[in-house]
Order: C-alpha cells, then structure tokens, then sequence
C-alpha cells in the first residue's frame, strides 16, 4: 500500500509541476508577441513622421513654378516588406491654395478664398505585415494581412 500512494504522490507532483511550466511557456510567448507587436507599431509611427518631414522638405525644395507641377507622392520600401520583415510607406501630397494644374487638390477645397502661398496635407501610410502570420501564410498561397499605420499632417509652406 505505501508504495503505490508514493507512486500516486509523485503522478500528481508531475502534473502539477507540468502544468506550471506549459503556464510559463504560454506567457512567455505572449509576451514576447505583444513586445514585437508594439515594438514594430513603434517603429511604423516613427517611418510615418520621418516621411512626413521628408515630403516637407521636397515640397519646399522643389520649384513648382519653374517645372509647372508638383511633387504629389513619394513611396518608399525599408526591409523586404513581402516576408514581414520590412515596411512599404506611400506618401501622398495634397496641395491647398493657388497651385499649378498638376498638383493634387482635395476635393472640397476652394482655391478662390485661399493665399497665394498653398498649404499642403500630407497623408503617409505605413504597411507592415505581422510576423506571426506570415509565417503560417505560405500554405495555400495565403498572403498576410497588412497592418496600416496613417499620419495625416496639415502644414503652412
């Protein structure tokens, strides 16, 4: 009898202690996803403003008069954006005021009312794909979803 509560005894020992370590291995990896997942939203929101103050400089830099148009978009790729490892920014200008016939307008804005000197509004739209889903994507020739991160800027030129 002793030897078969003893074995009993060590049965649930084993189990319990298995459990706290399944228990452990879950938490890690949640938080390791979380960290990633944070740590690449963080980096698209820093693309986003570099990008914004890359199209204010061309816009200053660029002579509108002299070409007759305007810089309209600018895009860019950081990384391999097709495995997850990498970002694609598209980066669109949007001009308000008394500009020439090729620059992009909004659709409600009124040129007569507005100064000689045209504001703009940049709208940059970062793409990345989830780690975790592009790995478990290549079956079937399923493609990750993208994770879109905007910034939208009004500024004075």
């Amino acid at each position: 009898m002793r030897k078969a509560f003893s074995m009993v005894t060590a049965i649930f020992v084993i189990v319990i202690l298995a459990t706290i370590a399944m228990l452990v291995l879950i938490m890690s990896s949640t938080t390791t996803y979380n960290t990633t997942t944070q740590y690449r939203h963080e980096q698209a929101a820093l693309y986003a403003r570099s990008y914004t103050e890359l199209a204010i400089m061309s816009v200053l830099d660029y002579n509108r008069t002299q070409n007759n148009n305007c810089v309209n978009q600018i895009n860019g790729t950081i990384g391999n954006y097709n495995d997850g490892s990498g970002y694609d920014i598209t980066t669109i200008i949007s001009y308000i005021g008394n500009t020439p016939i090729g620059c992009n307008k909004p659709s409600n804005a009124n040129s007569t009312t507005l100064s000689n000197m045209p504001d703009i509004i940049i709208d940059v739209y970062v793409r990345y794909k989830d780690p975790e889903h592009v790995a478990t994507s290549g079956a079937a020739g399923a493609t990750a979803p993208a994770i879109t991160y905007h910034r939208r800027t009004l500024q004075k030129i």
